[in-house]
């Protein structure tokens, strides 16, 4: 086995392996994107900052381990894509974690990884590194054929403009793995939308939907409510809103949202606007000291 920096001459034979691992529950980590194009374009990224944030393991010339460092500097974290591994899967990843760990302790307070109970190799990596589970959210979905519209009146319901980034930030959550900024730039892009609920000027709340196969599936990836204005029906209008837009305009087939197990009101709401239990993802994470200060960027 041989480990090396991920090279751009081989990102395509790369990006091409990741997604069909991660079209595996056995071998599924969180935070890495849905299509192949989209994970070159991922990873390419990695490839361009000055301490190597990605590694491959290769074996007689075909691959058979990776791991990615996704970096959040303003936030002092890193989200990991991966250790995946589909042979001697303890030394591979025991080996990828080895090369990549001093740039993680040198550049962050703490590391993220999630994945789907079924990844045991992952999990057992976590538990022998010491991660502490701090997170189980289900990933919950609804069908277009499931669909059955509210009828919910959405006068209310209002895209968000970049002058409604400071009322966005107000709401949007402090350690979401998008910032306020980073959110309102992919809204921009095609199929992507970031709706707000707005009353006497204000904007009360929000919706961001992300779309992640053309024609096929999206994600609503965050919906908050001001705290003050809560249990007032506002994020039901939004996510209706948002599954009428997704289903009848961009013709997606299938809308996921996550829930955190323990948030037992926002899951019943879920469930009553049509949305079922795909799947369980299991998210852990292991903090550093301090990191030390210096400059990653070319």
């Amino acid at each position: 086995m041989h480990i090396k920096e991920l090279e751009v001459k081989d990102l395509q034979n790369v990006a091409e392996w990741l997604y069909h691992m991660n079209e595996q529950d056995k071998h599924f980590v969180a935070w890495l994107a849905s299509d192949q194009n989209e994970i070159y374009e991922q990873i390419w990224t990695l490839t361009q900052f000055t301490d190597p944030l990605a590694y491959v393991a290769w074996e007689n010339n075909q691959i058979i381990g990776f791991l990615g460092i996704l970096p959040f500097f303003e936030q002092k974290l890193c989200r990991l894509l991966g250790p995946f591994a589909v042979e001697q899967e303890t030394e591979v990843m025991e080996g990828l974690w080895n090369k990549a760990s001093l740039t993680m302790e040198q550049h962050f307070n703490a590391v993220k990884v999630a994945s789907f109970r079924a990844n045991s190799h992952l999990i057992d990596f976590c538990e022998r590194h010491r991660f502490h589970l701090y997170n189980i959210e289900k990933t919950m979905a609804i069908h277009r054929y499931d669909y059955q519209s509210g009828q919910h009146d959405a006068r209310n319901v209002v895209e968000v403009m970049d002058d409604d980034e400071t009322e966005i930030n107000r709401l949007h959550p402090k350690g979401a793995y998008y910032t306020t900024q980073e959110m309102m730039t992919l809204s921009r892009k095609e199929a992507n939308k970031l709706w707000g609920y707005q009353t006497d000027g204000q904007l009360k709340g929000y919706l961001y939907l992300e779309t992640i196969i053309p024609n096929e599936e999206g994600e609503i990836c965050f919906v908050n409510v001001d705290q003050d204005e809560r249990s007032q029906g506002i994020g039901t209008v939004l996510i209706d809103h948002a599954l009428q837009y997704a289903f009848l305009v961009l013709g997606l087939e299938e809308v996921t949202i996550s829930v955190r197990t323990n948030n037992e009101g926002a899951e019943s709401l879920y469930r009553e606007l049509g949305f079922k239990e795909a799947q369980t993802i299991y998210a852990y994470e292991k903090l550093f000291q301090e990191p030390v200060l210096k400059n990653p960027f070319h």
